[in-house]
């Protein structure tokens, strides 16, 4: 084969790899609705369903959500079940609970349980306006179950992330929110949902199975686990202070240094108001207020980065890393 006979086909192959590795949506090519025969069918890009947070909601509304959760919480406490979830009707009526004893099977998960229940009970086949409490999030078995019933709002204290990444309880590593954000192949509108309803109570009744590998509810978590707080400490010290137009000027040197076990790349610092007469080692952009390293913004583990100021005053520029 010659030169350019090669060269032709290494880029043909490569064309040919551009293309089988695009995702099957292309908004250039693909429309969305329904696929006629000749058409190749997938599906819609999709963002998951918004979580509200106990923040987000009036303090009446968090009131009713806050009492109904800590009704199934204590119930489940005096059966020591963890999973209790219950059902109330559109008019605040409550319908029915649910607790996973793990019977008749292992997928009577209490969301089921109690729809179960309120069907047994009150003939109750669709929940279309009801709304469904759960002490810990619902699993993705759970959850396409709840969009299957219509349940107009879903309320819950414990995260799944949490259960599987902090608490070592097995799980399907998925957000209730991605199926809940996928509602529109059962129903119109989505579910209200909200997460974290006495999320301190619930995590504290879950507890930890880490330390327990025995227990039928252990895995050990494969999970992505990032610092919420920054491992950069800053210390400073005021080296000499003196007059100068009538006024106390200080000369301040300061070192950040990496308490933790990771590089820190391109960290950034919020300050107190204060600005000083000159600085080396710090930038700040006007813009955000945020200081960065003026050299080599890299601080490996147990790496020290210096730098200092002149300001008025005797106070000193509080400096934080953000997280």
């Amino acid at each position: 084969m010659n030169k350019i006979a090669l060269l032709f086909t290494i880029f043909f192959a490569l064309f040919a790899i551009s293309f089988a590795c695009q995702d099957d949506f292309n908004p250039n090519t693909s429309t969305i609705g329904e696929c006629t025969a000749t058409q190749k069918s997938s599906w819609k890009p999709t963002d998951n369903a918004p979580v509200l947070t106990p923040a987000d909601l009036d303090p009446s509304e968090l009131a009713v959500h806050e009492e109904r959760m800590a009704y199934i919480l204590a119930i489940a406490k005096q059966q020591n079940k963890k999973f209790v979830a219950s059902i109330y009707h559109q008019n605040g009526t409550f319908m029915c609970l649910g607790v996973n004893t793990g019977k008749p099977n292992i997928i009577s998960h209490g969301e089921i349980v109690a729809i179960n229940n309120c069907t047994a009970l009150h003939g109750v086949t669709m929940f279309t306006n009801y709304t469904l409490y759960t002490t810990g999030e619902p699993c993705a078995m759970c959850a396409s179950a709840l969009l299957w019933a219509d349940f107009k709002t879903i309320v819950w204290g414990t995260f799944n992330s949490d259960l599987l990444c902090k608490i070592c309880m097995s799980n399907i590593p998925m957000d209730s929110s991605y199926i809940f954000g996928r509602y529109y192949g059962l129903r119109a509108v989505a579910p209200r949902v909200i997460g974290g309803v006495l999320r301190t109570e619930a995590d504290a009744w879950f507890g930890t199975y880490c330390n327990r590998p025995t227990s039928i509810y252990y895995i050990k978590p494969q999970c992505a686990c990032t610092n919420t707080t920054s491992p950069l400490k800053i210390d400073q010290t005021r080296y000499s202070s003196w007059f100068e137009n009538g006024k106390t000027v200080s000369q301040f040197g300061g070192t950040i240094t990496n308490t933790g076990s990771v590089t820190v790349t391109n960290p950034t610092f919020t300050s107190t108001p204060l600005r000083p007469n000159s600085i080396w080692g710090l930038t700040v952009n006007e813009a955000t207020n945020l200081w960065s390293l003026q050299w080599y913004p890299v601080i490996q583990p147990g790496q020290t980065f210096s730098f200092g100021y002149i300001i008025d005053g005797e106070d000193t520029i509080a400096f934080q890393p953000t997280a």
